[in-house]
């Protein structure tokens, strides 16, 4: 019987394992989203889960032997040596969940160096540098200062307004 395991690939990996277990005729899925990953040109998809995908394997035909041992594959996750099944719902679900956010891009007007505050949430009030856009449901990385260094955290574009903009070097 075909149940949905989550298999944890070799970083960068996810695609390439994914194409392989495919081509054996397997049912894959891999979950990814459109990232911007520099302003002005068009979005990339990345994986939502970096690391991570999922196949409907039977044990029974061997196939999760077939998905350890293909090349990207790290380990199928269970609990010790046992695999575990991912449920269908959880499956459904991640799938309606990027259906429904693929139409909803958020394109930032935010450029790297802009300085922000922190509008909502726990850091309220705290004043922070645009650092780039992380994905097209609004997700940025801001860098706050704590004591002495700069330090990433992620804000949706909802949670922020801009102060004022990046200083342009002029020639």
């Amino acid at each position: 019987m075909r149940q949905w395991y989550a298999l944890r690939s070799k970083p960068k990996h996810e695609t390439l394992a994914a194409k392989l277990l495919a081509d054996a005729g397997l049912e894959i899925f891999l979950p990814e989203e459109r990232v911007h990953k520099q302003h002005g040109k068009p979005p990339v998809l990345e994986p939502f889960f970096p690391g991570y995908l999922f196949g409907r394997l039977d044990p029974q035909l061997a196939e999760l032997r077939l998905a350890r041992y293909t090349p990207g594959i790290l380990y199928v996750l269970g609990y010790g040596t046992e695999p575990c099944p991912v449920p269908d719902d959880l499956i459904v679900y991640v799938r309606q969940r990027l259906e429904r956010g693929r139409g909803q891009t958020t394109h930032v007007e935010f450029q790297r160096g802009d300085r922000l505050v922190i509008v909502s949430g726990p850091l309220a009030g705290v004043e922070g540098i645009f650092d780039r856009q992380l994905s097209a449901t609004g997700r940025l990385r801001v860098l706050i200062q704590i004591l002495t260094r700069l330090c990433p955290t992620e804000l949706h574009v909802r949670q922020v307004q801009r102060i004022s903009k990046a200083a342009t070097s002029r020639q």
